[in-house]
Parts: C-alpha cells; structure tokens; sequence
C-alpha cells in the first residue's frame, strides 16, 4: 500500500509536457543554441559554431520565415569588392526558409515554399517542440544535414523576442 502511494504521489511530482498552444509560437524568436547528432555515429557537435545567429517568425496565419547563420563567416569589405569565393562562402555559412506550419500537441511540421538551397527533397519537416515561458527548444526528426549532406537530428533553444517599446 505505501508503494502504491509513495509511486502515485512520485508520478504527480513528475512534469509532463502539455502540448503548445498555437498562439504561444505567434511572434518572432531568437536562436540560443543549436546542436546537433550525427545519425551514424552518434557523434554530437555543432555544426554552425557555438555561438551561431538565427530567427524564426511565426504568423497566426500559419506562415514562418527563418534564418541561421554560421558564428563565422566572412566580413566581405563591400558589395563592390565581393569575391566569388565570399559568396560562395556567404551561401555555405547559412540557411534560409519561408513556409507554413502546422501544430498538432508537440509536433510543429514546417512546409518549405522556399529554402536558400532549393534542395527539393523533405520540403517538409516534423518537430518535437516544448515551450517554456519565453524559451523554445525544438528537436528535428533525422534529415540531411544542409552544410554537409550527413544524416542528423538536429535540437535548437529560443528565446522569444521582446516586442520594441512604442513611441
């Protein structure tokens, strides 16, 4: 009989994930960490740097844009004096989406209408979300890596941004 207790009051004192409501994702975040698990390997590491640059925004009319750039990446003197090889590493240290979304529970999937590689395999994605308050963290199915073709599951944090004071 106390077992029984001890496990029922065990399993109340346990969180569980309530699944997001839509209207949470409403607005703009800002990418804190991405990390990422090489599929065939198990290997985890950080494919854009420690300290790579992103957002996400979502509408409530069920669209969402997003970037993320590399932590390094080069600092081209000007659009003028751009070189190739800056370009093509611009292109390489970053990637870019604009679709819908659609969220059932913790399972927020992304249709691509555009992506920075036109790559047209899985123009859509599933992930596992959570939020809490202001934080974001999202876990992707396995896909193919954009910077190096490898099978990953990629996790990444937000923060929600604040909206800018009115004047």
């Amino acid at each position: 009989m106390k077992t029984a207790i001890l496990g029922s009051v065990l399993l109340l004192a346990i969180p569980l994930a309530a699944p997001a409501a839509e209207s949470d994702l409403y607005g703009t975040w800002k990418l804190v960490s991405l990390n990422s698990k090489l599929m065939d390997s198990g290997q985890m590491d950080q494919p854009r740097g420690k300290a790579p640059t992103g957002y996400v925004s979502f509408t409530p009319d069920g669209r969402m844009t997003g970037i993320i750039v590399n932590e390094k990446r080069p600092k081209p003197e000007s659009a003028a004096k751009m070189t190739d090889q800056q370009r093509i590493e611009l292109f390489k240290t970053m990637n870019a989406y604009a679709g819908t979304y659609k969220l059932e529970g913790n399972k927020l999937t992304y249709r691509y209408d555009a992506t920075h590689n036109e790559i047209p395999v899985q123009r859509a994605l599933v992930r596992e979300i959570k939020i809490e308050g202001r934080k974001l963290t999202m876990v992707n199915e396995p896909a193919t890596g954009v910077a190096d073709g490898k099978q990953r599951q990629t996790s990444t944090v937000w923060e929600k941004v604040q909206a800018p004071a009115k004047k």
